[in-house]
């Protein structure tokens, strides 16, 4: 077989002119078969007829006939000739030559189908020197065929040079034509061939525009630093003002960095952002993490499109140094907050540096019992108003189960110590200021039994299981001499009915016994499709005036809560959460989201109406709004959408209003949409906004 071993070298030769480079085929075996074999003395001809196969790896050639020169060693096939190279593609010609030397070669009338099921045909393609491939009357498109054998999208070039040293692919006379119609001429580029997976190198331009900036184009360029770091710089040259954006990524053995920013001057104010992240593996136990928002200006990031969608009020940097076992987690670090609120002073917020938290959980007993260890601690320094040092310590020991008669239960038991250190602290009530220490304590144990009734039908099953979880805790109050720094936004609802701790910090603690009651309900069909229920309240044996007005605790007896969900099928969803005042059922709380319809036309809502927030730390104050969409998936291809989003409360109105229309099949993508916000934050003014996108599968997407 010796002879033949030059011919699959055929496959390494023409898998160069195409998307992967073989390497020397000659130290492993190929595999060889053909209908008939035979050996002209005069001609010096070995000739395979009829299904001739040479495999090797995962390259093959196939051929209805092929000669080999015994003397200068070329090789021709001919006749349904096919290449299947290494990553997937298919290469079909009705002839192929290549030399002895392997640096010539010639295969006529191809047919490439890569990988990705992109077609690439060509007149020709001539391989020389052992390193550049010439195609002729090149086409090229990821678009299936028509039956009148017409691309909906191709690229077309009278010539195409692989240089495959240099893994580059260059076009001239390149014309883009759609639906036949020629769109786009470019006389010459050149692009890295499919080996690479990175270079350097302009990428696709853009449009974009809105009020600030004005009309503009984006001019990205792509630097590949290193294997392991590049950057991408996307200047936006509009017709207002330049901003500048970039974004460098580092790659490392045990960890990443990515550091994004942007940059621009206004009239003589210097305006910016850098947002990073950092994250070292330095063991399997040990990390270090660091993540860095921060930016010029309140207004900064949607007065340029930069996250135009988006409301911060506050960015937060922070870093760490974590450690994470199979039971145990500790973290060091801390975390600055930048304000992005008008009506809240900077000076206020405060720096949590360092930060301190260690938790660990023993392993559970025969019995499924195991002991928790937690501690924590907290500097806070501000500009303006009271810091405070806090180091806390709990322990507890905690036992779940299930008893024989199929009741459901957990115990915990716990206590809770913190030692404070408070300087400058105004205490309101009071009307005098406090510095010193402190100290709080608080131990509690809880048990919570459930007993699940079930009911299995032929078409359907129920489950009612009523809940009730005791708590005994003394009747201690909480220190006003502790300021709340990480317990302001209670929020009474059915996902925290049965917590032991409904305060999200230390700071606070919910004083006295109490009874936490509620009652399950869901149905399950057979062939999927499911309805819940529950609906709960809490009683406080003993009166107490720690919970905000709007928390939903003020008195003994809470408000009442609840969750509705309903999903019997695909074409229909609502899940309704409420609080309801138990004196007036008045609704302190609603959350709604109602889904109907199928593909050709799905109709989706969601209302929220929450009261006011009263601690000056929250995010959002009283809200009533209503978020309604419109989507039709009229064809395979084609996609509507409309939304609008509305303020309820009082003197509100519309808030956002936007559609599009978005076009996708398998190598093709055009979507256009229009937004309109009505809102506005000191010099930022949205207005219409209208974006337009066109991707030309697999070479990215053009923004307008």
């Amino acid at each position: 077989m010796k002879p033949f071993v030059p011919l699959s070298l055929l496959t390494a030769i023409l898998m160069s002119a195409g998307t992967a480079a073989a390497a020397p085929a000659s130290e492993t075996p190929v595999d060889f078969s053909a209908d008939e074999l035979t050996y002209d003395r005069e001609m010096n001809l070995i000739i395979a007829r009829g299904n001739v196969t040479f495999s090797q790896n995962a390259s093959s050639l196939k051929a209805d006939h092929i000669n080999y020169d015994t003397v200068d060693g070329v090789v021709i096939a001919t006749g349904n000739v096919e290449i299947y190279t290494p990553d997937g593609g298919l290469m079909r010609a009705n002839y192929a030559k290549v030399s002895g030397d392997l640096k010539e070669g010639l295969i006529k009338k191809i047919r490439y189908t890569l990988a990705d099921e992109s077609v690439l045909t060509a007149k020709q393609a001539e391989h020389v020197q052992g390193n550049f491939t010439e195609f002729d009357d090149v086409a090229y498109s990821s678009c299936d065929f028509c039956e009148d054998g017409s691309r909906f999208w191709e690229v077309k070039a009278r010539r195409m040079t692989h240089d495959k040293n240099a893994q580059t692919m260059t076009a001239r006379d390149a014309t883009v034509t759609v639906a036949d119609v020629p769109v786009m001429y470019i006389p010459y580029f050149s692009y890295p061939d499919p080996t690479v997976k990175r270079k350097s190198g302009f990428l696709l331009p853009g449009f974009k525009s809105n009020r600030s900036m004005g009309a503009g184009v984006t001019v990205p360029y792509y630097w590949e630093i290193s294997p392991y770091t590049d950057f991408l710089f996307s200047p936006w040259i509009a017709t207002k003002n330049v901003l500048l954006s970039g974004d460098l990524r580092h790659n490392f053995s045990a960890g990443t960095i990515d550091v994004k920013g942007s940059y621009l001057r206004d009239g003589s104010r210097d305006r910016y952002n850098v947002e990073a992240e950092a994250d070292w593996h330095i063991t399997d136990v040990w990390r270090a993490r660091a993540d860095i928002d921060r930016v010029s200006d309140d207004t900064y990031l949607r007065r340029y499109d930069i996250r135009s969608n988006v409301y911060d009020p506050w960015l937060k940097s922070d870093a760490a140094v974590e450690a994470l076992t199979e039971n145990t987690y500790f973290s060091f670090g801390g975390a600055v907050y930048q304000n992005m609120r008008s009506e809240v002073n900077d000076d206020i917020i405060p720096d949590a540096v360092p930060l301190m938290q260690f938790s660990h959980a023993t392993t559970p007993d025969a019995d499924g019992g195991y002991w928790s260890f937690d501690a924590s601690s907290a500097v806070l320094n501000r500009k303006l108003g009271d810091d405070s040092k806090r180091l806390t310590f709990e322990t507890g020991w905690h036992l779940p189960g299930i008893t024989g008669w199929g009741a459901v239960y957990s115990f915990d038991a716990s206590a809770l110590a913190s030692a404070y250190r408070i300087d400058n602290y105004f205490i309101e009530e009071k009307g005098r200021e406090f510095s010193g220490t402190v100290g709080a304590f608080n131990p509690q144990a809880s048990l919570k039994v459930s007993y699940p009734f079930a009911a299995v039908g032929e078409e359907y099953s129920q489950i009612l299981e009523p809940v009730v979880m005791g708590v005994v805790a003394p009747n201690s109050q909480n220190s006003d001499k502790i300021p709340n720094e990480d317990s302001n936004n209670l929020d009474f609802d059915d996902t925290n009915l049965f917590s032991e701790k409904r305060f999200a910090g230390v700071d606070r603690f919910e004083p006295g016994s109490r009874l936490n009651y509620g009652l399950k309900w869901g149905l399950y069909g057979k062939n999927g499709g499911s309805v819940s229920a529950l609906i709960g309240q809490s009683y406080r044996f003993s009166k107490s005036d720690i919970f905000p007005p709007d928390s939903g605790l003020v008195e003994q007896a809470s408000d009442i809560v609840g969750r509705l969900n309903i999903e019997p099928n695909r074409f229909l969803q609502l899940n309704y959460a409420f609080r309801m005042n138990r004196r007036t059922a008045e609704l302190n709380r609603s959350d709604v989201y109602l889904g109907v319809g199928n593909d050709l036309l799905r109709v989706s809502a969601t209302y929220i109406n929450l009261k006011s927030r009263i601690s000056e730390y929250s995010a959002y104050d009283t809200r009533e709004e209503l978020n309604y969409a419109l989507e039709s998936k009229l064809t395979r291809y084609w996609m509507l959408k409309f939304n609008q989003l509305i303020n309820l409360s009082k003197g509100g109105g519309v808030l956002e209003t936007g559609g599009y229309v978005r076009y996708e099949d398998e190598c093709f993508a055009f979507e256009a949409g229009l937004r309109k916000d009505y809102t506005y934050d000191r010099d930022y003014e949205s207005g219409l906004t209208f974006k337009m996108g066109v991707e030309f599968k697999p070479f990215g997407a053009f923004n307008i």
